[in-house]
């Protein structure tokens, strides 16, 4: 039974969720920017992000970030927490670090450009 229960335990701790957190970013970056679930998901970020520069955006989105997550304590205390926004924020962090380890900073507009491109025609509709 306690090795059973330690089997679960160990499913279910942080090395688990970060794993989790990194085969989605994984999975987001292989679809690539102009794929519809990417542009679902981090379109309303992204034009927020426009012409910027990836270590301004790198900042913005830590102290969204930041904020989110003490919002989404004060909700879930409330019992109303929805993790999904805090979700996105932190792939988006992963997100934007990994650009800046693999030095993408001159591609960094035209992916943001490129993950918000559908969203503006729709606007424009």
């Amino acid at each position: 039974m306690d090795a059973a229960l330690a089997q679960i335990g160990a499913a279910f701790d942080r090395a688990a969720a970060i794993n989790a957190l990194k085969l989605r970013v994984e999975r987001q970056l292989r679809l690539g920017p102009r794929h519809p679930a990417v542009r679902a998901r981090f379109a309303g970020r992204a034009e927020l992000l426009q012409g910027r520069s990836l270590d301004t955006a790198i900042a913005l989105v830590e102290r969204w970030w930041r904020d989110e997550r003490r919002a989404y304590a004060i909700a879930r205390a409330l019992g109303r927490g929805i993790k999904l926004p805090l979700d996105v924020l932190q792939e988006l962090r992963l997100i934007l670090r990994l650009m800046r380890c693999k030095r993408l900073q001159a591609q960094f507009s035209t992916i943001v450009a490129a993950v918000c491109d559908e969203a503006t025609e729709m606007a424009a509709e």
